[in-house]
C-alpha cells in the first residue's frame, strides 16, 4: 500500500501500516522532521542499518528537533499526483529551505546510522497478510485519515471522502491522531512547530477563520482552534461566537458541544458582558439622551462655575445639536434607529448595529478632528485630581466649567471612562477677525463680545476655529457647518463660543459612548461587512494549557506615580482603559505628540521637581544577576492616565522567563535602567 505521493527519496523514514514482522511491506517515506514532536512516534521507532549502528528513540528526537531554524518555510504543496506515477515529495531541495533539523538527520544518515522503521498498528478490519485483502468502508476510512496525517504533515494535498467531505471532518480526524501520539512543544501551547506552521498555511490558503457567512463555521473555528492549539483561529472564531452567540445557541448544532466546558462558560460571560455594554450604548444613542451631563455641576445655580458660564445657553446649544443630529441620520438611513432592509439602507437587522454605530463614530470623529484644541491636553484623570498637564496654559476660562461637567459624566456610569487627552473644543474668537482687539482695555473687549456680527465675520470667525488640515469633504461634516452658520447668525462671538461649548458637549457624549463595543478586539482579522460586535476577546490561558503556564505578563507604570506592577497584559490591554486607548480621539493623540504638535509632556501628571525622590524593589528573581539595588525612575513621557506599559530594559524577562544569552550578569538592574536613561536623554536632545 505504498502511497507515491508521501514516498520521499530523501527522507530518512520509512513508515508502515502495521506491526512488525507480517512482512508487509511500507506506505510512506518521510523526513524524521516531521513527527520530532512526537513522544509516542518516537518511541515507537526500531532502526536497520546497512552498517549494523543504531540509534535511539530519544537520541532521534533530540537530533531532529533540537536545533530548528525559525526561517523554516513551507514550499507549496504540489498537485497529487496521478496513479503510477513516479513518487514525488512535496519538500522542494533547492539549498536554501528546509529546518536545520531536517539537515541534522541529513548528516546522521550520511554518517551510516541508516534509515528509521515506524510501525503504526492500525485497527483494520481486514487481513492484509491475504494477496487481495477486502477491505471495510471503515478500513478505507482508516486508512484515508493516517493517509491525510502525514500529507499535513509535510504540506501536501488532502483527501475526501464520503465520511471525511469536509475541512473540519477531516482536520477533526487529524487532530485526534495528534494527540493520541502526544505531538506538543515543550510547554504544550501548540502541537509542534511542523503541525503550527503547517495549520497556519491551511488557514489562511482554506480561510478557516472567515466564518462571517456561518454560524456553524465559527462553531467549527472554536472547535478546531482548541483541538489544534491554534490560538489565531481561536481567538477569531470566539471573538464571532460572542457577537452571534444568541443565534448559535438557537441553532442547537449538535457540534456546540464539542467545545470544551472552559470555553463555553467563557462564551456565556462575554456575552453577558457585551450585552451589559450594548444595553448603556443603546440607552444613550437611541434618542441621543444624556441625562447626566446636566444633571451635576450644570444644573446647579449656586456653584463658582455657574457664576462664570451660562449652563442654559450651552443646554440650549446641545438640544439644537441633537435635533441636528438626528434629523441628519434620519434622513440618511429612513429612520432612527434604522429599520432593517429598507429603502435608505441595508441592513439585514433592524437597531444599532456595528456597521451603523462604524459609521457614527467615524462621522463624529472627523468633527473631532476638526474643532478639537490639539495645544492644551486634560487636567483630569480617572484616580487623581491634578493640576498643571500641559507646558501651554489654557486661557478659556470656561475650560474649568467643561472639564468638570465631563468628568462627572465619565463618572455616571460603569465602568468609568478614562478621560479623552485633548477634552476641549476650539473657540472663536474676535482675536481673530479684527485687528487692535487684544490692545482693548477688557471692558471694551467685553462690549465687543456682546455685539451682535455679521454673517462675513461669523464665517471668518468659524473658519478660525477649526483644524483645517482635518476638514473632509464629507456629507456630516458640510451638514454640521452649514447648522452651526445657521445658529450662529445674528448673535454676538459670546453666544457663538456658547453654541461651540453646547456642541463640544454632545460630540464628547457620543465619542465615550462608543469605543467599548466599536473598537474590534485586535487579533479580529474577518471583520467586514460584520453587522453583529466583534468586540469581545478570550480572556485567560488557553483551555488547552496548564493554568498560568502561557499568561503574558507585562511591567506598567503607575500614573502620578513613580511606581512599577506587574499584571497580566490581557488585564490591562483589554481592559476599559486598554480599549479606549485604542481608540481615535487617544491615537490621533499620540500621533500629534509624535508630529510635535503639541509639547511632550516632561510628566503628565506631576511636576517631577514636587515628587519625592523614589525607590524601586523588584523581586529578587526577577534577573539572574547582582541583588538589586534601589534606583532612581527617570521623567516619565506619556499622555495616557492610569497603567502604562513599560519596556524591558536588555536582558531583563519576566518572573519565570529563561535569561538570554546576551546579558550581561554583572550588570545591575540600576546599571541597566541607568544606561537607558542616558539614551532617552541623548534622544530628547
Amino acid at each position: 500500500m505504498l502511497v507515491p505521493e508521501l514516498w520521499q527519496d530523501h527522507g530518512d523514514t520509512i513508515i508502515f501500516l502495521h506491526t512488525e514482522g507480517t512482512n508487509l511491506g511500507p506506505s510512506f517515506k518521510l523526513d524524521s522532521a516531521c513527527y520530532a514532536s512526537s513522544k509516542k512516534l518516537s518511541l515507537l521507532v526500531g532502526r536497520t542499518s546497512q552498517t549494523g549502528h543504531r540509534r535511539s528513540s530519544s537520541q532521534i528526537r533530540e537530533r531532529a528537533n533540537g536545533d530548528q531554524s525559525p526561517n523554516s518555510s513551507l514550499h507549496p504543496p504540489s498537485p497529487t499526483p496521478p496513479p503510477g506515477s513516479p513518487p514525488m515529495g512535496s519538500w522542494t531541495n533547492d539549498g536554501s529551505s528546509g529546518s536545520q533539523g531536517r539537515r541534522i538527520v541529513s548528516d546522521s544518515l550520511d554518517e551510516g546510522v541508516g534509515e528509521v522503521h515506524l510501525h503504526i498498528p492500525l485497527p483494520l478490519q481486514a487481513d492484509l497478510t491475504l494477496p487481495e485483502p477486502l477491505l471495510t468502508p471503515d478500513d478505507i476510512e482508516t486508512l484515508v485519515a493516517i493517509r491525510n496525517v502525514f500529507a499535513f504533515l509535510i504540506g501536501e494535498p488532502l483527501v475526501v471522502t464520503s465520511r471525511q467531505s469536509s475541512i473540519f471532518s477531516i482536520f477533526l480526524r487529524i487532530a485526534n491522531f495528534l494527540h493520541r501520539y502526544e505531538f506538543a512543544n515543550l510547554d504544550g501551547s501548540t502541537l509542534g512547530q511542523e503541525v503550527a506552521e503547517n495549520f497556519g498555511r491551511c488557514l489562511r490558503e482554506f480561510k478557516l477563520a472567515d466564518v462571517r457567512t456561518s454560524r456553524e463555521k465559527t462553531i467549527e473555528a472554536v472547535v478546531l482552534g482548541e483541538r489544534m492549539k491554534s490560538f489565531e483561529l481561536y481567538s477569531e472564531g470566539f471573538v464571532h461566537a460572542v457577537g452571534r452567540y444568541d443565534d448559535i445557541i438557537k441553532l442547537q448544532s449538535p457540534k456546540f458541544h464539542l467545545i470544551t466546558d472552559i470555553t463555553r462558560l467563557r462564551l456565556e460571560r462575554a456575552q453577558i458582558d457585551l450585552s451589559t455594554r450594548l444595553k448603556t450604548v443603546r440607552n444613550r444613542l437611541k434618542d441621543f439622551e444624556f441625562p447626566a451631563l446636566f444633571s451635576g455641576i450644570a444644573s446647579s445655580t449656586t456653584s463658582t462655575e455657574s457664576k462664570l458660564v451660562r449652563f442654559k445657553a450651552w443646554r440650549f446649544s446641545f438640544l439644537a445639536m441633537r435635533r441636528h443630529v438626528m434629523s441628519f441620520y434620519r434622513q440618511r438611513y429612513g429612520a432612527w434607529p434604522p429599520s432593517a432592509k429598507s429603502k435608505k439602507n441595508s441592513f439585514e437587522e433592524s437597531g444599532l448595529n456595528r456597521i451603523l454605530l462604524l459609521e457614527l463614530y467615524q462621522d463624529f470623529c472627523h468633527l473631532y478632528d476638526v474643532l478639537v484644541n490639539r495645544d492644551v491636553l486634560t487636567t483630569r484623570s480617572t484616580e487623581l485630581n491634578l493640576e498643571a498637564m500641559s507646558t501651554k496654559v489654557d486661557t478659556d476660562e470656561s475650560a474649568p466649567a467643561m472639564r468638570r461637567v465631563l468628568g462627572e459624566f465619565d463618572h455616571s456610569s460603569p465602568p468609568v471612562q478614562p478621560p479623552i487627552p485633548f477634552d476641549t473644543p476650539l473657540l472663536p474668537s474676535l482675536t481673530t477677525t479684527r485687528r487692535g482687539y487684544n490692545s482693548l482695555e477688557p471692558k471694551h473687549q467685553k462690549k465687543e463680545r456682546m455685539k451682535p456680527l455679521e454673517d462675513d465675520e461669523i464665517n471668518q470667525a468659524l473658519m478660525q476655529s477649526y483644524n483645517r488640515d482635518s476638514i473632509k469633504a464629507t456629507p456630516f461634516l458640510e451638514a454640521f457647518m452649514s447648522f452651526e452658520r445657521k445658529q450662529a447668525h445674528g448673535k454676538s462671538i459670546e453666544e457663538i463660543t456658547e453654541l461651540r461649548n453646547g456642541q463640544w458637549m454632545f460630540l464628547y457624549a457620543v465619542l465615550q459612548s462608543l469605543p467599548l463595543v466599536v473598537i474590534d478586539a485586535p487579533d479580529a482579522k474577518w471583520t467586514e461587512g460584520v453587522e453583529y460586535f466583534l468586540c469581545e476577546v478570550p480572556k485567560g490561558t488557553p483551555p488547552w494549557c496548564p493554568e498560568d503556564s502561557s499568561r503574558k505578563m507585562s511591567w506598567y507604570g503607575i500614573a502620578g506615580g513613580m511606581g512599577v506592577v506587574s499584571l497580566p497584559a490581557e488585564l490591562v490591554e483589554h481592559g476599559v482603559e486598554g480599549i479606549y486607548r485604542r481608540s481615535h480621539c487617544w491615537e490621533v493623540a499620540e500621533n500629534w505628540a509624535s508630529n510635535g504638535e503639541v509639547d511632550i509632556l516632561i510628566d503628565s501628571y506631576q511636576s517631577p521637581e514636587n515628587l519625592p525622590t523614589p525607590t524601586l524593589q523588584l523581586p529578587t528573581d526577577f534577573l539572574e544577576s547582582d541583588p538589586i539595588e534601589p534606583v532612581l525612575l527617570k521623567k516619565r513621557n506619556s499622555i495616557h492616565i492610569g497603567l502604562e506599559a513599560l519596556p524591558l530594559p536588555a536582558g531583563v524577562l519576566p518572573h519565570g522567563a529563561k535569561s538570554s544569552s546576551y546579558h550581561d550578569p554583572q550588570k545591575s538592574f540600576a546599571d541597566i535602567l541607568e544606561q537607558l536613561s542616558n539614551k532617552a536623554e541623548t534622544k530628547k536632545k
